[in-house]
């Protein structure tokens, strides 16, 4: 792929655009949130329409960049005409709650497509999907570079925050030179790193990590496949408010183990669903290879996929799915 023909195929559409909608994966981390952010104060300085839709709000530590503002919507009139819509860090139309919305507009908008993950099934009319990205954030930022766009103090925090959450604060075996590259730049244009590291890393209450404890309580090692797993109930996290990121948290975390080849965290989910976040650091495995059986994906060393079925758990702290 032409990184700067497509660059230039994606500037002349939002610009061609009356009404842009942009969307990302639902629950979104800070990458999602932080691309998001960037491409919308980009596309305030051209005056263009638009709206940015998430279904799950972005978490509270991370407000302060949007400026404590209300930026994002959780539901839009999809009655009106979207020409253009944007879907971001998403490997797919379902992922992102987009084939809804396309199916619920009167007419079918152009899309672009803007992502990451190995797994992406390249379902837009542009696609801008660089696999050896470590986050969407930095491919909007190379994006930005090539039509040479100035970078403003709050995108350079949108983007940061993207890099560090995706790289794992730069541990993530996908960084590379450009990540760290683009991470200078930013900080450079004004992002804060210990402001953006903090609201990322530092966030943990005192009864989240009891919650935690209960957790790693339970894992367990498989010594013929020398993988390690444990899992997290709707219980768990009946009283906790903000519970979006603690079993990406927990899979993180985890993955810091020696001696397992793949860790796998199961969390249940209302309505009978399953989540499995699958971590490794071996690089003859592929777990987004393992993510796509079960309808997910991801990258080769950290996927998930959701399921229907329910957790069933015994006294010893062993755990199946029917």
């Amino acid at each position: 792929m032409d990184i700067n023909l497509t660059s230039q195929k994606i500037y002349s559409s939002i610009l061609e655009a009356k009404r842009i909608l942009i969307v990302s994966h639902q629950r979104p981390d800070a990458d999602a949130f932080g691309s998001m952010l960037a491409l919308g104060y980009w596309l305030d300085t051209l005056g263009k329409n638009h709206v940015k839709l998430a279904y799950d709000l972005p978490p509270q530590n991370l407000a302060w960049l949007a400026n404590y503002k209300p930026l994002f919507v959780s539901a839009v009139d999809l009655s009106q005409d979207f020409d253009l819509l944007i879907v971001l860090d998403s490997s797919d139309l379902a992922h992102a709650g987009a084939d809804r919305i396309i199916a619920a507009l009167p007419a079918r908008p152009k899309i672009i497509n803007i992502d990451h993950h190995a797994t992406n099934v390249s379902f837009g009319d542009i696609n801008l999907v660089l696999p050896q990205a470590v986050s969407t954030s930095e491919i909007i930022y190379q994006f930005f570079s090539i039509l040479k766009i100035q970078i403003t103090k709050n995108i350079a925090s949108a983007i940061l925050a993207g890099i560090i959450y995706d790289s794992y604060n730069f541990t993530n075996p996908n960084t590379n030179y450009q990540s760290l590259e683009t991470a200078a730049k930013m900080l450079i244009a004004g992002a804060s790193l210990n402001q953006v590291s903090d609201s990322i890393l530092k966030n943990k209450s005192i009864e989240s990590l009891k919650i935690w404890g209960e957790i790693l309580m339970r894992l367990k090692y498989n010594q013929d496949w020398e993988i390690a797993s444990t899992y997290v109930t709707l219980k768990d996290l009946e009283n906790q408010p903000d519970n979006t990121d603690i079993t990406e948290g927990i899979a993180n975390f985890l993955n810091n183990l020696t001696g397992i080849k793949a860790l796998l965290v199961i969390q249940e989910l209302p309505d009978n669903l399953i989540k499995g976040s699958l971590r490794t650091n071996n690089d003859l495995i592929d777990v987004a290879k393992l993510a796509k059986i079960f309808g997910g994906g991801g990258h080769q060393k950290a996927a998930g996929f959701k399921i229907k079925g329910r957790l069933i758990t015994t006294a010893d702290g062993h755990w199946s799915i029917q």
